[in-house]
């Protein structure tokens, strides 16, 4: 399942018309919009309400491993080149307030530009900015993606951010904040499918004792998130073409590294005998 976190109303509609989706008016804490596949969630503002309500979620829903979660909303950039209307997907976030550091992991191709979110407390105002490092600035993305990080791995987590403005620029009315959402609805909609799908409980191919080894070998070598995945397609394709996994990886199997540089070079040995034909 997709799952969707908004601060507004005005940023969620366009997800609510492309999918038809329905209010559930069973759930009173936080207004959720869904059909089979989606669930929209708005938070209204604030770190709080935002990790409240992707906690809230992920427990009504039952959230599993293989789910995606993604908040997307506005932002004011530092960054002059980011034109307002663009959509950024952050590949590192920043807290302010207790100097800690989130990176997502990214391991699907998309559409956007990529950039450095730093959440503040509070109103954003000029003080804030002078502080700044972050290359996009809000107020809630921290939060969610701490909150998010107790029910899945890194690479199925995004903060997807489209620029409002910057911070001199004045605030927007309602209906220009939802056609700024509603202008990258299709990519975000293309790509939200693409990692969905990348997320998807993975066919049988690989049994018990295939991943036996392999958890094995995730475990001696040290693997990132990226690489585990890297080495499972790895390992379907070699099955597929070859039937016998079990002879290419016993030998990974008995290596146990002491640094991640000595497990990144034994994996790179691996990588090669997996695509040997």
């Amino acid at each position: 399942m997709i799952f969707i976190s908004t601060v507004l109303h005005c940023e969620a509609e366009p997800f609510i018309k492309k999918f038809s989706l329905k209010k559930d008016r069973n759930i009173k804490k936080f207004q959720v919009f869904k059909n089979n596949e989606i669930v929209v969630i708005v938070s209204k503002k604030g770190a709080v309400n935002a990790a409240s309500a992707c906690a809230y979620a992920a427990g009504k829903f039952d959230m599993d491993e293989y789910d995606t979660f993604i908040n997307v909303g506005l932002c004011v950039s530092r960054n002059r080149n980011l034109k307002k209307g663009t959509a950024v997907l952050c590949n590192k976030i920043m807290d302010s307030d207790t100097n800690s550091d989130f990176y997502p992991d990214m391991i699907f191709k998309h559409p956007f530009e990529e950039g450095c979110l730093e959440s503040f407390p509070g109103v954003l105002d000029n003080k804030k900015l002078e502080k700044s490092k972050g290359d996009i600035l809000d107020r809630e993305g921290a939060a969610f993606f701490q909150s998010a990080s107790i029910f899945l791995p890194p690479h199925r987590i995004y903060c997807l951010k489209i620029v409002s403005g910057y911070l001199s620029s004045g605030t927007l009315e309602e209906r220009e904040k939802g056609s700024l959402v509603g202008k990258n609805i299709e990519e975000i909609c293309r790509w939200m499918y693409d990692v969905a799908r990348g997320c998807g409980k993975p066919k049988n191919v690989l049994d018990e004792r295939d991943m036996d080894y392999i958890n094995e070998i995730i475990s001696n070598l040290s693997l990132s998130v990226s690489m585990q995945e890297k080495l499972k397609k790895l390992a379907r394709a070699y099955k597929i073409r070859n039937g016998d996994l079990l002879l290419a990886l016993e030998p990974f199997t008995q290596i146990c590294c002491k640094t991640k540089r000595e497990g990144k070079v034994y994996f790179e040995k691996l990588e090669q005998q997996l695509n040997f034909i």
